[in-house]
Order: structure tokens, then C-alpha cells, then sequence
């Protein structure tokens, strides 16, 4: 019966038989831009002597004198060059839209003025035919020739459009009903109707706007909100609700996920707004509903002014670009329009993966993508690289960060961590590199592990740069990125897929979260309001239990938290069951931004840098001194120095 239904919507909805719509649409689709071409002349010709015959300054047929031959020819002559120039030639019409249709009016009006401007200087050569061009013909030949150019693309849109078998679209996709009847949702809408392969039919739109309720918005109807939801999945039968709200709150995502999974309904999502960078939204970019969108938060859709200034027609490099945060800097960078980007990264397969997605971008101007091999640890080879590729901006995201693995090689960190950050800042000094932006981590607070330990002296190394050289060093401190490679989220979906109870630590841990794009945006953002030895933190809104985020893991998944395995493990090597974000000595002030917070405390000491040595560094020794007191970490220096990484805390201080 369901099948019968379809095939009776498709002859009541197609109207024509599906061969010669196939046939039709792969006429229109096959247009070249040298068909357009020739098409396009013979219109604006066409167009040229209606707009002659029109003003009545000249008998129609053959008696055309010699000049309003010409006068068509060079209308003839300049729109074929404009809107070659405007690239009306060089574009797939069948998904023409709002933008394309303002480049058509652009396009127009400029081979008007300039074939007005043409005539006109002919004519001031030529008087006795000055009266014979009135204004008028200028008006109808703009008008006739906006309506060839635009009818013949816009044209090729609806045959394409008209052309999809409706029963082919009932017969592979799901209904779907959409949350959000925005800019985002009426855009999918529209791509899922013309691409029906892609499983998703659009069958009406929910949204909380009162002024939307009852109306019809790209040809489907808005029943509400979510208190709607019942009502809509009744009359349209729907399958399935895709969230089109690409900038909903972790909140208002939660809340939908829990009403459509009691309609029995599957939930995918678009990316968040700021993984959709690159403006384009169809039907093939949903996705399932994750853990991060559930701690979504409201974000801005705009950096602020100075990170343009930062980054635009500049030379960036990125370190540890093939990891998490870095390959979303990376793409983030991308998006504001660097001259060069410089991708470092000492994993191959990673640093590969990510040059070529970036380069798999199209962007306007283009941008050079440079991918390097390399250990920022290796003094001398970071050095060659800062000297020869000049970089005006570095963001330093390479790094260990494992807290387990590297209380088993504490060396290791050291080298990395602390080694590395300072052979990029030696080489970045010498180089007159303008911007330095440290990556760091919440577990250089109070830190009980050598790789917090290690970040903090990272800091510390950053702050002593900046005040020797007066630029604007800066470190960025932040909790957990959701979805990281190697991090919670993964290892519990990787768990879920194999049939294995859930591993975690304790349950009264919590940890600060945030997602992978958000910290990246923020990190941009700090870079760019950065004086000399700033010291960010980013607002990680509430810690989380990371049993609650367990259990959503679960419940995403189809699962049912209450009967899923778990197995409480116990706290492993150098963790700590509660993080922290500042030390009870730093002194926190706004920004500009709302989501980045300074730091303000005393600065390193002096002999910090050469504490840590002229090469890269080893890990002696590390020992725990908990309390009020201080961390110290044992490093290979020409003194055998000790480092704090920890300020002692001044009898009586609170954090502000």
C-alpha cells in the first residue's frame, strides 16, 4: 500500500512522465558556459532591438541605419566581456540562488554604464547622431537583458528542480520534519527537495518563533515548537527530526532529543555554526546528534576586529596541526584569509590527512598551504624552519597530553613540553616573529602530574619571552576538548561498539569541557586581543561529572544508561578527581570577548629561561609537594636547577 501511495504522489506530483523529465533536466544541465555564451548574445541582440523598436527612433527591419547596427554590436560586445568578467559563464545554474541573482543584476548594470559611456563618446565624435540615443533605450534594453540573462539561468534552476521524481524521493528518503526555520533550515530544506539521495524529505518545519506558527516556509508548513511535536509527526507521518538550528544551546538540544526520542523518532543534526565555515549547508552535511552538541553553548558568529587584522593576509604557522585542536585552528585560520599557512607536525599520516582537506577548500584569494615534517623539539631544525618561512604569527599547539602516559615519561614531557615550547620561542625571538599563542591546559593549575607541571612551565617560558622582548606572547588555558583523539568520549563510544562495560575513573569526577571548534575560535580570538605575557583562561561554563557524560554517550547510541556496564576504575597516575582553572593568586578581568578571561598575576622569575637550558631539556627528577606549598620538576640544566611551577600562595589570598 505504501509503495502504491508513492507511486500515485509521484504521477499527482511529477505531472509528466520521469523519462522525459530525465531527459529535460540533463538538457538543461549539459549547458557549458559556451552554449550561455551564444545564447546570451542572441538574447541581448534580440533585446537591443525590441528596446530600438520601442522608443520609435528608427523604422524596424531592414532600413536600420549603419549606427544602430553598431549601437547593437556594442551592447552585444560589452555584456559578453561583463559577464564573462562576473563569471556568468563559469557557474553551475542549477543551484542558482539569492547571491547569484544580485551578481546577475551587478553584471547588467555595469554593461549598461559602460555601453552607455561607449555610445556616448561615439556620439560626441559623431554629432549628427547625438539625438537619435534617447535615455529610454538605455532603461528597456537594462530590463530586457536582465530578463535574458536571468531567465536563461534561473531557467536552468527550475527545469532542474521540476525535473526530480517525486516518487524517487518518497521511495529513498525519510520524512523528516526540521527544527528551525531559519536561514540554515529553509537552505536545507531546499537541498534535500533537489537531492533526494541524500535520505532526508523535508515534510514540515517546527520552530519556537510565534510569528511563524501556521505559515509556510519554503513550501512546508511550521507547526511549532516543540510542544508541537506530537501533532506534526501525526499528520505528516514523520521518520525522523533534523535540528537546523546550527547555533542551538547544548540545553535546547538536549531538551529536543529527549521529545523526539519518546515519538520514537531518529535525530540528526547540521554542524554547529562555526563548522560551517565555509557557508555552504546541504543535505548531505547531517549528521547524528553527539555528546558535544549536548554541551553546545551559544557562541559568537564573528570574531572580534583585531583577529582580522592577526591573521589576514599574514604567514601562520601551526604547530602539532595534525592533532585535534590544531588541525581546527588550522581550518579556522583558513577561513579568515592568511597569505600563508604552515602546517607542523611530527605524525605523517595526520599532517597529511589535514593539508589535504585544507587544501580540498576553495577560498578567495587562494591560500598558500605549506605542510612540514618536524619535532618541535629538535632545536635546531625548528630554527632552520622559523628562519626561512618567516612566520608573523605562531600558534603553538604541539604537545603531550596524556597525564597516564607521561607519569611513565616524564622525559619525554619535559622535552616536548617544556623543550619544544622553548625552541619555538628562542627561534621565534630571533626571527621577529610578531605573535606567539601557547596553547595550555587547566592541568597546570596546582598541577599533580608531570604534564601539568610541564604546561605550566610552558607558560611561565612564554611570559619570560614576553617581557624580554615586548611582543605580544600570550598562553591560552582551557579544560577538555570533547571528541580529541584519545580523549573520554571516543574511548566510550569505541567501549559501546565492542560490547565492553564503560570504564570510569570515579564517580564523582568531573572535568571542564568544551567543544573542539569553540576553543578553537576562542584561542583565535585571544590571539589577537594578546599584550606581552598575557595569560587567557577560557570560561568552561560548569564542570561536568563524567558519569552524566558517560550515560548521554549511552542514551545517543540507542542504549539504555540504566542497563549499560560500568566499571569504576579508581584514579590512575598524577590525576586529579576535580580540575581547577586559576590559581588562588591570579587575578581574573574580562576581555572584550565574554569567553576569554585574563589572568593577571606576578610575573616569572627572571632566570626561568635559563633554568630550563640551552638545549632541550630532560626530566631528572620529578617530585609532588601537594598543600600551600609548591610542584617542583627536576630538569637537565647547565645549573641543575629546580623550577616552581607553582606560586606559593600569599597567607589569606582568594582567588578574585
Amino acid at each position: 500500500m505504501s509503495a502504491l501511495r508513492n507511486r500515485r504522489h509521484g504521477r499527482r506530483q511529477g505531472g509528466t512522465n520521469p523519462r522525459i523529465r530525465s531527459i529535460v533536466a540533463r538538457g538543461a544541465g549539459g549547458l557549458r558556459g559556451r552554449h550561455l555564451f551564444v545564447l546570451d548574445a542572441i538574447g541581448i541582440t534580440i533585446a537591443a532591438y525590441v528596446a530600438i523598436v520601442l522608443r520609435n527612433f528608427a523604422s524596424v527591419g531592414p532600413d536600420l541605419h549603419d549606427w544602430m547596427i553598431g549601437l547593437i554590436l556594442v551592447v552585444v560586445a560589452v555584456r559578453s566581456l561583463v559577464d564573462t568578467r562576473l563569471g556568468l559563464y563559469a557557474h553551475d545554474w542549477r543551484f542558482a540562488s539569492v547571491p547569484d541573482m544580485v551578481r546577475i543584476i551587478v553584471a547588467v548594470v555595469t554593461g549598461t554604464i559602460i555601453a552607455a559611456a561607449i555610445v556616448a563618446i561615439l556620439s560626441f565624435l559623431r554629432p549628427t547622431s547625438t539625438d537619435k540615443i534617447p535615455f529610454g533605450f538605455w532603461a528597456i534594453e537594462l530590463l530586457l537583458s536582465l530578463a535574458v540573462v536571468g531567465g536563461l539561468r534561473f531557467g536552468i534552476r527550475a527545469i532542474f528542480d521540476l525535473s526530480l521524481d517525486p516518487a524517487e524521493a518518497h521511495s529513498t528518503a525519510r520524512p523528516t520534519l526540521l527544527y528551525g526555520a531559519g536561514r540554515v533550515g529553509v537552505m536545507l530544506a531546499r537541498s534535500a527537495q533537489r537531492t533526494p539521495a541524500a535520505g532526508v524529505r523535508p515534510v514540515g518545519f517546527l520552530d519556537d518563533n510565534r510569528r511563524l506558527i501556521g505559515t509556510t516556509v519554503a513550501g512546508l508548513k511550521v507547526f511549532g515548537g516543540l510542544s508541537s511535536l506530537e501533532e506534526a509527526v501525526r499528520l505528516t507521518g514523520a521518520e525522523a527530526l533534523l535540528i537546523t538550528a546550527s547555533n542551538a544551546p547544548g540545553a535546547l538540544v538536549r531538551q529536543i532529543v529527549d521529545a523526539a526520542t519518546a515519538q520514537q523518532l531518529t535525530v540528526r543534526t547540521v554542524p554547529s555554526m562555526v563548522e560551517l565555515l565555509d557557508g555552504s549547508v546541504d543535505a548531505y552535511r547531517v549528521r547524528p546528534v553527539r555528546v558535544e552538541d549536548l554541551l553546545r553553548r551559544p557562541i559568537a558568529t564573528e570574531h572580534v576586529p583585531e583577529v582580522a587584522d592577526a591573521f589576514h593576509g599574514r604567514t601562520v604557522l601551526i604547530t602539532g596541526a595534525g592533532g585535534s585542536i590544531g588541525s581546527e585552528l588550522a581550518r579556522q585560520v583558513l577561513a579568515v584569509g592568511p597569505k600563508r599557512l604552515i602546517l607542523l607536525d611530527r605524525a605523517e599520516s595526520a599532517l597529511f590527512d589535514i593539508h589535504r582537506q585544507l587544501t580540498e577548500v576553495r577560498v578567495d584569494p587562494p591560500v598558500e598551504i605549506v605542510p612540514r615534517l618536524g619535532n618541535v623539539a629538535s632545536r635546531n631544525a625548528i630554527a632552520r624552519l622559523i628562519a626561512s618561512e618567516k612566520p608573523d604569527v605562531i600558534l603553538h599547539a604541539a604537545a603531550y597530553k596524556h597525564v597516564p602516559m607521561m607519569e611513565e615519561h616524564p622525559s619525554d614531557a619535559v622535552q616536548v613540553n617544556i623543550g619544544g615550547t622553548a625552541s619555538l620561542l628562542d627561534a621565534a625571538a630571533a626571527a621577529g616573529v610578531e605573535r606567539f599563542v601557547l596553547v595550555s591546559t587547566d592541568k597546570a593549575v596546582n598541577p599533580s602530574s608531570v604534564m601539568g607541571a610541564s604546561k605550566r612551565i610552558a607558560e611561565m617560558l612564554v611570559a619570560d619571552t614576553a617581557r624580554r622582548t615586548g611582543r605580544p606572547y600570550v598562553s591560552v588555558r582551557f579544560g577538555n576538548v570533547l571528541g580529541s583523539n584519545g580523549s573520554v568520549v571516543p574511548i566510550f563510544r569505541d567501549q559501546l561498539e565492542r560490547g565492553l562495560p564503560l570504564t570510569i575513573t570515579h564517580p564523582e569526577m568531573t572535568r571542564y569541557f568544551m567543544t573542539i571548534p569553540e576553543a578553537s575560535w576562542l584561542i583565535l580570538d585571544a590571539a589577537a586581543l594578546g599584550q606581552p605575557g598575557d595569560l587567557f583562561v577560557l570560561d568552561m561554563g560548569k564542570p561536568v561529572k563524567v558519569l552524566d557524560l558517560a550515560r548521554d554517550v549511552v542514551r545517543l547510541a540507542g542504549r539504555d544508561p540504566d542497563t549499560q556496564p560500568m566499571e569504576f576504575i579508581g584514579l590512575r597516575p598524577g590525576e586529579k578527581l576535580h580540575e581547577e582553572l586559576f590559581y588562588d593568586t591570579e587575578h581574573v578581568v574580562p576581555t572584550s570577548t565574554p569567553k576569554v578571561m585574563r589572568a593577571i598575576s606576578e610575573e616569572p622569575p627572571t632566570d626561568v629561561r635559563a633554568s630550563v637550558g640551552g638545549s632541550a631539556p630532560t626530566a631528572r627528577n620529578h617530585t609532588l609537594r601537594c598543600g600551600s606549598s609548591f610542584i617542583d620538576v627536576w630538569v637537565a640544566s647547565p645549573a641543575g636547577q629546580r623550577l616552581r611551577t607553582c606560586p606559593r600562595r600569599a597567607p589569606g589570598s582568594s582567588r578574585s
